[in-house]
């Protein structure tokens, strides 16, 4: 397998986990230190907007083409999570029944007369709308300290992973330097 963004072979010390469950694709160590800034940088907007504003940074950095489709597939499903978790989220608050002053078949609260339940019925709109906009906006928050928490998180365990590597590593090369210093002592008392 190769790198999505520089094409170098990914080995056992160079091959980072995939950006996202479901894809066979993954990025070498070193092009994904060129997007660790990305990935941590706290977003204000969905992600594959917040990628937009960041791709002459990202280029700048030396992110290619490649990499940069990899990247936008990469917000384009994490703003299908997002979006998928705001549309089930609806259905679990429970509605309230309506007045049985409106009448039947009348959506806009406009269109009821003033006089009797029918300002009361827009006040009680005007709040819904009010109060669903409010969980919204908190929904949003929410989303956003879950992905940053998620990026962080994954960041630990790729360095996690580097340390490990890197021991493995070392580890070999005790052994290799084990084995010739006994293959040389060997020859000493041989002579």
């Amino acid at each position: 397998m190769n790198c999505v963004n520089c094409g170098c072979r990914l080995t056992f010390f160079n091959e980072t986990d995939a950006l996202w469950s479901g894809t066979d694709r993954a990025l070498c160590a070193s092009c994904r230190k060129k997007i660790t800034p990305f990935l941590e940088e706290p977003m204000e907007t969905d992600n594959l907007t917040h990628l937009r504003d960041r791709r002459d940074a990202l280029i700048a950095r030396g992110i290619t083409p490649e990499g940069y489709a990899h990247l936008t597939e990469y917000c384009k499903h994490l703003d299908s999570l997002l979006a998928k978790r705001r549309r089930e989220i609806p259905d679990e608050i429970p509605t309230e029944p309506m007045p049985t002053d409106a009448a039947p078949g009348r959506e806009n609260a406009s269109s009821l007369p003033a006089a009797g339940g029918g300002t009361e019925l827009r006040t009680v709109l005007a709040q819904q709308r009010r109060e669903n906009e409010k969980i919204e906006r908190e929904l949003d928050s929410l989303g956003s300290e879950i992905g940053d928490s998620t990026r962080v998180l994954c960041d630990k365990m790729e360095r996690m992973r580097e340390k490990i590597r890197l021991l493995i590593l070392l580890a070999s090369v005790g052994a290799v330097g084990g084995v010739l210093a006994f293959l040389v002592a060997l020859i000493v008392l041989i002579r």
